[in-house]
């Protein structure tokens, strides 16, 4: 029934079968007749049309990935399954070595490239964290030579060791290498694929999230393991690894928008009650427990969880690379019920590693110039001028690697990191360097036992105390003092006669 301004009142009755409707008006009125059927009869057409086709989108998947060390080249394998069987992830979030793989396959690497690279590194160079003797300055290897242990502290601000046993100088290295093509990239939801990372930060005491910024600090952050490696420090905050907090990010994959979760769990050893447990061990064993807490509120979000056996594994067992990315690989095919719900047809996967491979990044723009922060513009100005001949070439990681591992050798800096900067529309080198907190001065303490002779043994303990930049940029106070069965004190000053 229609009701019209004038008061006059159309009944339509309308034939389901032939979309047509016949009306019966009022005060018959030709013109209003006329009207009102041209009316009802485009509604009945409309009516009579098509249903719109619905288009089924397919959930979009996030990767979740643990920490645990060198357990967690586990997760290559479960990636290279799900490749090859055509299972598409649209998000990737991980902890410590979980934010490390998961970097690495957001950046565009394919699971068989993450394997090649874990095992092209010397992972005992990396967790040694020390400056082979070779690329010391010609000072530094006389300390090495005459003070042979790795014991350093500092007094600038009384007596302090440092954060961390290891620089992270290799670490470091690494990262960067994977990090640099996308050195000025905006978001982490611009890489090939949308990724997040997590770190503890110690001054809020809280987890941070990391989806902007340096990916390679982002990577250092997160598996910046407490007491072994330095934390990070970056703008108030001290960051160390992510999994004293959040060790299964699930939470964050769903926030990023993820429909579905699907998060690798690492079933590692339990420890045993009769285990004989030094120090290390057991703070080791304590943050084992820390972690374990917050993994089971990782998996409660988790759609699919997958279970990685990897208990005759240690976290420590970087040499076993293709065993555990075979635990991995397992592991997935024994979820493939699970996991194969999510596969596409092959038009579908050859889409999404199209859209993937034209987000990737294999080129780095040739530096125009060197950008040097974290030391005082004398020192800076000193790096870039070691550097010049990096402009206006093709960055050679290797090269520029080992110039930076040859600064790293003079003992005043714990680190040095590169990546690409933009300043205007010029892109340059940017060097990181991280001077050491706690020295100089520097002290490299020594105790000598000389058992040369049974019936005489001599015992003595000394140290070496270096102070820098005596008088001169590269000047050096540098004295000795030992006393026991041998008593010495001496000095000297050394004072070079150019900067080269």
């Amino acid at each position: 029934m229609l009701f019209q301004p004038n008061g006059t009142v159309a009944i339509c009755q309308f034939l389901s079968t032939s979309g047509l409707a016949a009306c019966t008006v009022g005060r018959h009125n030709a013109a209003m007749r006329s009207r009102l059927q041209c009316v009802v009869l485009a509604f009945s057409l409309l009516a009579f049309g098509q249903e719109p086709t619905l288009v089924h989108r397919r959930p979009t998947i996030a990767v979740v990935l643990e920490g645990g060390g060198a357990l967690g080249f586990a997760h290559i394998g479960v990636l290279q399954w799900m490749e090859e069987h055509h299972i598409p992830v649209d998000y990737v979030a991980g902890t410590s070595m979980g934010g490390l793989v998961g970097g690495a396959y957001a950046t565009g690497m394919h699971p068989l490239e993450v394997r090649e690279l874990v095992k092209s590194i010397d992972w005992d160079a990396v967790l040694r964290g020390s400056t082979e003797f070779a690329d010391l300055s010609f000072r530094r290897k006389q300390d090495s030579r005459e003070y042979p242990n790795s014991l350093e502290f500092g007094l600038r601000h009384g007596a302090r060791f440092p954060a961390g046993f290891n620089s992270g100088q290799q670490v470091e290295f690494i990262l960067d290498r994977i990090a640099l093509p996308y050195a000025i990239l905006k978001s982490f939801d611009d890489l090939p694929i949308p990724f997040r990372c997590i770190a503890t930060d110690l001054v809020s005491r809280s987890t941070h999230v990391f989806k902007d910024g340096s990916l390679s600090q982002a990577l250092r952050s997160t598996m910046s393991i407490p007491g072994f490696f330095m934390p990070v420090k970056d703008e108030g905050k001290v960051y160390v690894d992510g999994g004293l907090l959040n060790n299964l990010p699930t939470d964050v994959a769903k926030d990023m928008g993820a429909d579905t979760i699907i998060a690798v769990h690492l079933e590692a050893a339990s420890i045993s009650p009769d285990a004989s447990l030094s120090a290390i061990a057991t703070l080791a064993q304590s943050f084992s427990v820390v972690t374990a807490v917050n993994e089971r509120r990782g998996m409660e979000l988790a759609d699919v969880l997958i279970r990685v056996d990897v208990t005759k594994f240690s976290g420590t067992d970087y040499n076993n690379a293709d065993k555990l990315i075979s635990r991995g690989y397992e592991a997935a095919r024994q979820s493939a019920s699970a996991l194969l719900k999510f596969a596409v047809d092959d038009n579908a996967w050859q889409d999404y590693l199209g859209r993937h491979e034209a987000r990737r990044i294999k080129s780095v723009p040739v530096p125009s110039f060197i950008q040097v922060n974290g030391t005082t513009r004398e020192r800076a100005k000193a790096i870039e001028q070691d550097l010049h001949h990096d402009e206006g070439r093709t960055i050679n990681e290797a090269r520029l690697e080992q110039e930076l591992t040859v600064l790293t050798g003079t003992g005043r800096f714990s680190s040095m990191a590169y990546s690409v900067a933009e300043v205007g529309r010029r892109f340059g080198l940017r060097i990181n360097a991280l001077e050491k907190e706690y020295a100089p001065p520097t002290v490299n303490p020594i105790v000598v036992v000389d058992g040369s002779q049974y019936n005489s043994v001599l015992f003595s303990v000394g140290a070496r105390l270096t102070f820098l930049d005596v008088g001169k940029p590269g000047a050096e106070v540098r004295s000795d003092i030992l006393a026991g069965s041998t008593y010495r004190i001496s000095g000297e000053y050394f004072r070079p006669f150019s900067h080269s």
